[in-house]
């Protein structure tokens, strides 16, 4: 039981962290996905963003996202609008991941 403000803030900061076995997870499922779309997709570019990449990530991790930012060919987008583009990634997606429910387009993004 925590006797002290000091004592608190210490349970508190650990109730946030991050895990080393929940980092290694995470690591590996981002690059996972990142080479998921590369399978299907000329990828120009891919870099993290958001809390992830600041290594300000909080636990729990079931209301957490890692966000990756994908660039690719530009000639995807000239043959499709950008509706179709995130529902192909978004197959794409679904053919590797097929027990995950909510892949989707979301916006500007496949979330």
């Amino acid at each position: 039981m925590v006797t002290t403000i000091s004592e608190g803030f210490r349970q508190f900061r650990t109730n946030l962290e991050i895990t080393s076995l929940q980092e290694s997870t995470t690591s590996s499922r981002q690059q996972n996905v990142r080479d998921t779309v590369a399978e299907d997709f000329e990828v120009l570019e891919s870099f993290l963003t958001g809390s992830y990449r600041r290594n300000t990530m909080i636990a729990p991790l079931t209301t957490a996202d890692i966000d990756v930012f994908i660039v690719l060919d530009p000639k995807y987008y000239t043959d499709q609008s950008q509706h179709a583009l995130l529902s192909s990634v978004m197959t794409t997606l679904k053919k590797r991941y097929p027990k995950t429910p909510k892949i989707k387009p979301d916006g500007q993004a496949v979330t």
